[in-house]
């Protein structure tokens, strides 16, 4: 249920953005871009797992700290410029690998059946070698303001923001324990700025600035750790350039 609001909430605004109006001189265009991520600190925060026998209750709990270097961004799109502002669908990979070292909190508790596991068996701080990556893909629904000509330069700023859907996925190693490539579905949301000037008749280049965020993924660390569930929050600033192509 959650994955079909979120394709109906894309979905709404791509027809949104396809039926404007046939209004004034709208023309269409294509863009490509490429550019630099640089991850917040996602705070891979442990999701507690409990187990429960005839005889005890176990709750294992897990998070991992770690920073992650620049990562990579790729991506195009499709969009209606109707003169003042343009509308458009972009589908985009964001790429993030971390460093290689993070510190890993685990710890177990046991109680009895039915009642809290408050008593701690095991519990360790430690830092521990790390090669995880942390990627999403979205696929973005996207309005941007345009400021033609800015004082007679040729140059058109513009800003703007974007919703629509991301899934973000965890892979890698932790203290060289393989994890399974677990993703999950999250609404995802972007604002930007930017600077754009005409190379040739057709063709624009741009230079832009966007903050997105794809937050409340429930990933998974498994295999080699006991309920290993973390929430993963991908909130990143990109600097990206592209050129746009009038079609």
């Amino acid at each position: 249920m959650k994955i079909r609001r979120l394709l109906l909430v894309s979905v709404s605004v791509a027809s949104l953005i396809t039926a404007t109006g046939a209004a004034d001189a709208a023309s269409s265009y294509v863009s490509i871009f490429g550019g630099a991520s640089l991850l917040q600190k996602p705070g891979l925060k442990g999701v507690s797992h409990t187990h429960s026998t005839t005889t005890y209750t176990f709750i294992s709990h897990q998070s991992v700290d770690t920073s992650f270097k620049t990562g990579f961004v790729v991506g195009g799109n499709w969009g209606v410029d109707w003169g003042t502002f343009r509308t458009e669908l972009e589908a985009a990979y964001h790429g993030q690998n971390s460093n290689k070292s993070g510190r890993v909190t685990t710890s177990y508790q046991l109680g009895p059946i039915g009642g809290p596991a408050t008593t701690t068996i095991s519990s360790k701080d430690v830092v521990e070698p790390t090669n995880i990556s942390l990627n999403a893909y979205s696929i973005m629904a996207n309005v941007w303001y345009d400021f033609h000509d800015f004082a007679g330069s040729g140059i058109t700023p513009y800003v703007g923001a974007g919703i629509g859907l991301a899934q973000v996925q965890i892979g890698g190693s932790i203290n060289n324990k393989r994890l399974i490539e677990k993703n999950d579905y999250t609404f995802a949301w972007q604002v930007g700025a930017g600077v754009s000037v005409p190379i040739f008749n057709d063709v624009k280049l741009f230079v832009d600035y966007r903050y997105f965020a794809a937050d409340g993924a429930n990933l998974k660390l498994a295999p080699g750790f006991h309920g290993g569930d973390v929430k993963a929050d991908f909130d990143s600033n990109e600097v990206l350039v592209g050129f746009r192509f009038d079609i």
